[in-house]
């Protein structure tokens, strides 16, 4: 069997992208070299065997099971280089951590019931206007807990969703979907794509979701469904997009 080397550099760089404080490492050689990691931000401490076994990594301390387990499997995947933290990661815990929400990004305990819900949060992150990449952070309550989410929710599913409505030019706002970590849980981010293409509105409406209207995101609130951006707002994504049209 090939020797792992365990980069514990690598490790911590890993851990505190997703949100681990680490406030001590200490090398030891108690049955064998292994190193043991504390944080400032958890309760867990974990201890990392310089070993060819990649899953005899041991999490203990005052963190709950859910967190044990969780951290036992991320930091035994980073080990064997099988885990990647999104480039996104570090902002999107950097706007949890603000504890407030934004023009450019929102919250949501947990995804949305209805798709029309859904669309409608989507077209208004994309018509910031800032005309910047805007997040819909999915796994994160109004009091700014973070509680993850489960499987239930497919990327397809929402891909799907965008591609089957029908928006003025057929130009529909570009989103990606991210797998985001704060500490052990997992979000999922709905990455709106800053574009030369704003506004985005549909052609035909979609149950609450009206067709030919302008809506979009002012500070923390998304224009009412039942009404549209002002003549201001609207003007000034028209701006975006014709400053923009030759790009």
């Amino acid at each position: 069997m090939t020797k792992i080397t365990v980069d514990i550099e690598y490790i911590k760089d890993q851990l505190k992208k997703i949100g681990y404080e680490i406030s001590d490492c200490i090398q030891r050689e108690n049955n064998g070299l292994n190193w043991q990691l504390k944080f400032n931000n958890s309760g867990a401490s974990v201890t990392i065997y310089d070993s060819n076994k990649v899953d005899n990594t041991v999490v203990n301390g005052k963190a709950d099971d859910e967190e044990i387990e969780g951290l036992k499997k991320i930091v035994n995947k980073i080990k064997a280089k099988e885990f990647v933290v999104d480039p996104l990661n570090e902002e999107i815990i950097s706007l949890i951590r603000s504890r407030k929400e934004d023009y450019y990004y929102d919250f949501k305990r947990e995804f949305h019931k209805k798709d029309e819900d859904l669309l409608f949060d989507i077209i208004c992150l994309s018509n910031n206007l800032e005309n910047r990449d805007a997040y819909l952070i999915i796994g994160v309550t109004d009091d700014f807990e973070v509680i993850g989410i489960d499987e239930a929710c497919k990327s397809n599913n929402i891909l799907d969703l965008m591609n089957n409505k029908k928006f003025a030019g057929d130009f529909k706002p570009e989103i990606e979907i991210k797998n985001i970590y704060y500490k052990y849980k997992k979000l999922m981010v709905i990455k709106c794509k800053a574009t030369k293409h704003v506004p985005y509105y549909l052609v035909e409406r979609y149950r609450g979701v009206k067709d030919n209207t302008i809506y979009t995101r002012v500070g923390d609130t998304n224009t009412p469904k039942d009404k549209s951006a002002t003549y201001n707002e609207i003007e000034k994504l028209w701006r975006i997009h014709f400053d923009r049209e030759y790009e």
